[in-house]
């Protein structure tokens, strides 16, 4: 029998002209600032988002994911503090001849630090916890030294080489801490996406979200607790945010209070960045701001596509009438409102032979929002569709019978010869 219907697909586009994208309206006093679905990436909220930045300490979240997707082996290897690690000066003698004199990664006689002490021994996985957790540009100078085998440059430009590779086209940086240099740049959108790879990562995602660390006896120091920078992460915080799941706090003088943070609510994960706010608590108030806004939106559920018949019709070869269908369920979709979703639709038809009867599945619609499958409906023949006298003609008209026919003729032809023959003579 003849196939009369090949696998054949077409997407279709509904009018969203009545699904508007609704961004959610938030008013924060930073310069820069964005909220994104942390699962999909999609953006809630953008304040000059793009713009060139610096990250402060919000740097470290790049170099503690380079760790930990490149440098387990390091580990449990105990490291011996160096004088290039802890040396340090003023901002006015660093800053002297615009930075030209003294290498970037040189660390500032007030910056945040756990005051390691040169010969002082410490595995790199609590320097790595303590560059996460309390911001201690010392133990980020420890760990990228040990992961460019001795050289804070080399792993510097590793690091750049990697983020770019994942993604942050505008990001550049010049040391492993963020204290400030000219070309040590980043946007909010990039440290979104930083974010985003960064919290897939099991071990980030615990060392972001711990309200303190252990800093362990070594050859030098006794132990202490020092407590999470991250405020919304700290119970006996004011501006303590129980959904907070991380992750990085930064300050210097030139880039204002900055703040990376994740939260998850009913179901629901985001990202926010703030950058240059005016003081420490704002990052933070602004930061839950832009949560709840998004926490306290509902789902909107549309139909796209209504059950009953469509107008998906298929003129079929040999058929007798065009092929009209129906669905018996519609395309739905829900979605919050800060986040628009593209729409398509595609249509999948079967493979199918005639006769079709009605009822018969014909095709398959599949509705996909952001590339994403989300709902099929089988589509089914509304009518049926019976071969054409030509159309039954012609299937019997093969070569093989063809050939039969030819092979007829010619015997009857050759006995009609015979006859005659046999009469002359």
């Amino acid at each position: 029998m003849l196939k009369i219907l090949l696998v054949r697909t077409f997407f279709f586009f509904f009018s969203l002209a009545h699904f508007l994208h609704a961004e959610l309206n938030v008013d924060i006093g930073c310069t820069s600032a964005l909220l994104i679905n942390a699962s999909n990436g999609k953006v809630l909220f953008a304040k000059n988002a793009s713009q060139s930045m610096n990250p402060a300490s919000c740097t470290k979240i790049a170099f503690a994911l380079y760790a930990i997707k490149y440098h387990q082996a390091l580990f449990d290897e105990k490291l011996i503090c160096s004088m290039n690690a802890v040396k340090a000066m003023s901002e006015s003698k660093k800053s002297k001849n615009n930075f030209s004199d003294v290498s970037s990664y040189v660390l500032e006689e007030d910056a945040s630090h756990m005051g390691l002490k040169v010969g002082e021994e410490m595995r790199f996985y609590d320097l790595l916890e303590a560059t996460m957790i309390v911001s201690a540009d010392d133990a980020s100078n420890m760990i990228a030294e040990a992961m460019g085998d001795g050289s804070i440059e080399k792993c510097v430009e590793d690091v750049n080489q990697y983020i770019l590779s994942i993604g942050c086209k505008n990001t550049h940086f010049t040391n492993p801490h963020g204290l400030y240099h000219p070309n040590h740049v980043t946007t909010a959108e990039d440290l979104a996406l930083l974010c985003q790879e960064a919290m897939k990562e099991p071990l980030f995602r615990n060392m972001a979200k711990m309200a303190s660390f252990q800093r362990p006896r070594t050859n030098k120091q006794q132990p202490v607790v020092l407590r999470q920078t991250n405020r919304l992460l700290v119970k006996s915080s004011s501006v303590y945010y129980p959904p907070a799941v991380g992750i990085k706090t930064g300050y210097h003088r030139r880039a204002g209070f900055c703040l990376t943070a994740q939260a998850e609510k009913n179901g629901r994960s985001l990202i926010a960045v703030i950058l240059q706010a005016k003081t420490r608590d704002d990052r933070f108030q602004y930061a839950k701001k832009l949560f709840e806004a998004a926490f306290q939106e509902t789902k909107e559920s549309h139909i796209f596509l209504a059950a009953g018949p469509q107008t998906f019709l298929r003129a079929i070869e040999g058929g007798d009438e065009s092929l009209t269908t129906y669905t018996s369920e519609p395309l739905t979709f829900a979605y919050y409102p800060s986040e628009k979703p593209v729409i398509r639709g595609q249509l999948v038809w079967e493979n199918v032979i005639l006769p079709v009867n009605k009822g018969m599945v014909v095709g398959e619609l599949v509705l996909y929002a952001d590339n994403e499958v989300i709902q099929n409906a089988k589509l089914y023949a509304a009518n049926d569709v019976e071969k054409t006298f030509i159309h039954s003609l012609k299937e019997l008209m093969t070569p093989m019978t063809l050939i039969g026919l030819l092979g007829l003729v010619g015997l009857l032809i050759l006995l009609l010869y015979s006859r005659s023959r046999t009469k002359i003579l």
